[in-house]
């Protein structure tokens, strides 16, 4: 039996067809089609990132002890005795034991004294130089017993990938970058499964991280993982690693052979303060002495390793492929002589730093070898040579049998990927090729002509570096029909919303709504496209999910095309030339952003582009309000233009500069120490000025409201901005230890965070309370406006609770730009300047707010702000309203940027809201859509995954997101008609 709301819903849309107002009857269609919107686009940013962002196909083979992977016969020659294995797996084991030390972040710059140091700008010491020093003067002093490298990372520089990496010998993508907050358990051949299935006793202490990528690989009774998410605790983690590591190096010393011990402390030191902070000091200082500690503990038979998984940037941050973030630290360590060098000296010219550099892949053939077992199936790396050509530097003969067993796997993972992928993309002649010329020179080689050795080791290592440049550019290829369709949809969804509007404009006929015929349309065109993707495109059934995605996509074209009559849009298009000034200068301000973000150099200066246009129209604006006629109304717009200009002056100066700008920028948003001094002082302005300019601005549409919604925006607003105002006090006053212990803080102020989030909650259930007045009086628009008010204050101060007080202050300056607009060209043609303006001052802000189109400068710390751990889906959310504050607040503000277009005619309020809410949507589809052609284009450009790629992820995210508010804004139109 239907339920009530079954059976009120037809009644309600038989209403809206026959009985509602007409301009409302011409609203709905757009009302009902917002999720068919959202659907499409969603549609068409997946097509083309399944295209564009490909994930590399992963082999489950393992490498197995009886099967030797022998390039060429060994049984000849000076090196023949190599195929003779005494000890250990494939080759002979150095160590029976091994710990391996994890220090999340450790830049290789933190461990070598700074006075020696290549100077990279830096005038003076910083509080993270000099006080590792252990490494270095091992390095220095005991060269056969210790060897300190720059490991280099390949990006993304995020951990979860880099511990893949540094336990497979393969590459991430960087799709794979967005798995970081959820890790899964690895699948491939891994050294951590080699060192268990060799009967290896394993333990791990520190980040959890470990335990969800290796389930059931460590000894439960001996092993304590820890929460990795937890930025703000600094000392945990670390305290209870060194205290278990203690535990296993005395009383625990015969439990196990291998120890996994992953420190967080730098990384969070780095993330909550960065790295030129007193208490990275500190923090490297406990990592100093729990290395000597180690040290002092270590028997001749066990091998002691020191790694940073990646480095940071110089406000903490990582994720991205500047050389502070993949530059990180290996140090290993032994009581017996061991490690040779090729060089003599520790010489750190920035030339030989990079010829001293070793992938970080390269640990998993080195540490495999070392230990007996076999190195990893699906491994590219190469031994380090310190670790095997002997203490004198002179075993040639034991390096190129590493290097022989290391190109011998990469060749059989090689035959093997070209057999799962197919030959197109691997060329097996030339490798043939390759591995001739490795036999013929294995024949003439002599193990006493120094000079042959290395001649024939150059070669292998050149073989095994070919090899991995090679699949580095195969797991960069890309889709193109993939990226096509996708392409093509974002390019019909554009259309779509130009022909809505069009239909809202009156340009084209009146057409009957039939939902049923538009259905209809959709369907068989639906059917007709997908039926034919799957004969022509996708006859593999593991692609049918394509074929059905794509007609979908099709079937929802067609009906908005029947809908909105689209050969009347084909018949129409002359009526353009006709179009304002202001529509043609938004146009002009679309494509010209539009097109230029084919340029590098444009994407990485956007926030000055956007300035320009911002300032360009509201020097316009102070033109168009000196020729009016009205002296009051020519001094009022005057003013705001002057106000909107001055604004956008003062935001620009809050900037977070990306590496790609230095040194033409100097940052001034500081993410690390904004809670301290005079910043403070700005949510507390901000809680000051904000309701009392909302009162002024919009005191008709607030008294048009019920009493439970001028109670909260007159009481429960105010009180919100005020708690949030000392929800940031609380954190200065936690750091800031001279005033309250941290442990009294942390709980109230993340009360407070809580009661700020409960009091917008409570604002957006509020939206569903009727007004009872409209219906009878003029007070219908402002109360239709005082609904959006209330939408939009909520959002307003979600984003700025999980803003930093600096990027508190410019989403404050955006709301006071975005009531300067609503009062710049009162006309009712104006809504399309405004909607695009709007979207120009929410990229804006995105800047000002300490983002830009790069990973390392999300700021992760909004995950923890109400919670002292990760809560899903919660922690991201929150992550992703602090990225994106700038356009979520200008695109909730839209229909109040436009209420002052139809103060005379109440019946047209809700259609202004839909052709102002669909022109600001079709921006963001312009802009996605361009970023994805000129990605697909410069798809070989060198900066693509730099520049081009996190720009276009950008685009598509801030599409979906404006969808949503869109749809949300429609569900408050719609409950107005109640």
């Amino acid at each position: 039996m239907p339920s009530s709301a079954q059976r009120v819903t037809p009644i309600f849309l038989l209403w809206i067809l026959y009985e509602a107002p007409l301009p409302l009857r011409e609203t709905i269609p757009v009302l009902l089609s917002d999720e068919d919107d959202r659907l499409i686009h969603l549609i068409g940013l997946y097509l083309f990132t399944k295209g564009f962002l490909l994930s590399r196909t992963v082999l489950e083979n393992k490498s197995e002890c009886t099967q030797i992977p022998v390039m060429m016969n060994t049984s000849k020659g000076p090196l023949g005795k190599l195929s003779s294995i005494d000890r250990g797996c494939w080759f002979p084991k150095a160590f029976d034991k091994a710990i391996l030390l994890v220090i999340d972040a450790l830049r290789f710059d933190f461990t070598i004294p700074f006075n020696d140091s290549v100077k990279t700008g830096t005038e003076r010491a910083q509080p993270f130089h000099d006080v590792l020093t252990v490494l270095y003067e091992t390095a220095i002093q005991e060269p056969g017993n210790a060897m300190l490298l720059p490991f280099i990372a390949d990006p993304p520089t995020t951990t979860l990938q880099r511990l893949k990496g540094l336990t497979t010998g393969t590459l991430p993508t960087f799709i794979e970058a967005g798995s970081n907050f959820a890790g899964s358990a690895i699948l491939e051949d891994n050294i951590v499964t080699q060192l268990r299935d060799a009967g290896k006793r394993l333990v791990h202490i520190g980040d959890d991280t470990w335990t969800k990528l290796f389930p059931g690989h460590f000894v439960d009774h001996l092993s304590q993982a820890y929460d990795s998410f937890l930025v703000e605790d600094l000392h945990t983690v670390d305290d209870g690693v060194t205290r278990h590591l203690n535990f296993l190096l005395h009383a625990g010393k015969d439990e196990w052979d291998v120890i996994f011990a992953h420190f967080l402390g730098v990384d969070h030191v780095g993330h909550r303060y960065g790295p030129a902070h007193p208490e990275m000091n500190a923090k490297l200082k406990q990592m100093d002495d729990v290395i000597r500690g180690v040290v002092d503990a270590l028997d001749d038979d066990t091998l002691l390793i020191v790694l940073g998984d990646h480095g940071m940037d110089a406000h903490g941050n990582h994720g991205g492929e500047t050389d502070d973030e993949i530059q990180a630290a290996l140090w290993m360590y032994t009581r017996r002589k061991h490690f040779g060098h090729l060089q003599n000296g520790f010489n750190q010219s920035a030339g030989s730093i990079a010829e001293m550099a070793v992938p970080q892949i390269d640990l998993v053939p080195t540490l495999s070898l070392l230990l007996g077992v076999p190195i990893p199936f699906n491994n590219l790396g190469s031994p380090i040579k310190g670790a095997f050509i002997g203490e004198r530097g002179e075993d040639w003969e034991r390096l190129i049998h590493a290097a022989l067993l290391a190109s011998g796997q990469i060749d059989r993972f090689q035959k093997e990927y070209a057999h799962i992928q197919g030959t197109s993309s691997i060329n097996l002649q030339a490798q043939a090729r390759v591995l001739d010329t490795i036999k013929q020179a294995w024949t003439q080689i002599d193990a006493e002509n120094r000079r042959s050795s290395t001649d024939f080791y150059q070669m292998l290592d050149e073989h095994q570096r070919s090899a991995l440049h090679t699949y580095k550019n195969i797991w960069a290829q890309f889709n193109t029909t993939s990226m096509l369709k996708g392409v093509l949809v974002l390019l019909l969804a554009a259309s779509c919303l130009l022909l809505r509007l069009t239909f809202l404009e009156g340009n084209l006929r009146r057409t009957s709504f039939s939902i049923l015929s538009a259905l209809k349309t959709g369907i068989l065109a639906g059917t007709m496209v997908g039926g034919a993707h799957i004969a022509l495109v996708a006859p593999n059934r593991l692609l049918v999910l394509d074929s059905i995605i794509f007609g979908t996509a099709a079937g929802i074209i067609a009906s908005s095309g029947h809908l909105y009559d689209f050969p009347g849009l084909i018949r129409s298009g002359g009526r353009y030339r006709n179009l304002s000034p202001w529509n043609w200068l938004a146009v002009m301000f679309t494509a010209m952003l539009s097109f230029g973000f084919a340029s590098n150099s444009y994407v990485i200066w956007e926030a000055k582009i956007v300035l320009i246009f911002l300032s360009t129209f509201a020097t316009c604006t102070v033109f168009a309000s000196s020729h009016r006629s009205d002296t009051t109304e020519c001094i009022v717009g005057t003013f705001h233009s002057m106000l909107f200009f001055l604004l956008n002056r003062i935001a620009s100066l809050s900037k977070y500069c990306r590496e790609e700008q230095l040194p033409f920028c100097v940052t001034t948003y500081d993410p690390a120490g904004d809670s301290f001094g005079w910043r403070l002082l700005v949510p507390f302005a901000t809680a000051i000025l904000v309701p009392r300019i909302t009162t002024i601005a919009f005191k008709s549409d607030i008294r048009s409201l019920n009493t439970p919604q001028r109670l909260w925006l007159h009481k429960g607003f105010p009180t919100a901005l005020l708690l949030n105002a000392l929800h940031w006090a609380l954190i200065g006053a936690e750091d800031d230890r001279r005033t309250v212990a941290m442990f009294i803080n942390r709980i109230p102020r993340r009360m407070v965070a809580q009661c700020v989030i409960a009091i917008s909650v409570i604002g957006l259930a509020l939206l569903s309370f009727a007004s009872s007045s409209w219906r009878s009086s003029r007070l219908y628009t402002s109360s239709f406006y005082g609904r959006y008010l209330i939408f939009s204050m909520s959002t307003f101060l979600l984003c700025l609770l999980v803003s930093n007080p600096m990027g508190a202050g410019s989403l404050t300056i955006l709301y006071f730009q975005l009531l300067s607009l609503r009062q710049l060209l009162p006309s009712k043609r104006s809504y399309a300047i405004k909607a695009t303006v709007a979207a120009l001052l929410g990229s804006l802000h995105f800047f000002s707010t300490g983002h830009n189109a790069t990973l390392s400068s999300i700021q992760w710390k909004a995950a923890y702000i109400p919670f002292q751990d990760l809560h899903y889906p919660w922690s991201p959310l929150l992550v992703v309203l602090n990225t994106f504050a700038g356009p979520i607040v200008a695109a909730s503000a839209v229909p109040l940027v436009v209420s002052n277009d139809e103060r005379q005619s109440s019946t047209n309020a809700s259609l202004t809201v839909a052709k102002a809410l669909t022109v600001h949507v079709l921006v963001y589809n312009v802009w996605a859509l361009s970023t994805a052609i000129w990605a697909s284009i410069l798809r070989r450009h060198l900066m693509l995954f730099a520049i081009f790629c996190p720009r276009f992820l950008m685009a598509g995210i801030l599409l979906l997101i404006v969808d949503v508010i869109a749809c949300s804004t429609s569900l408050i139109t719609t409950n107005c008609t109640k």
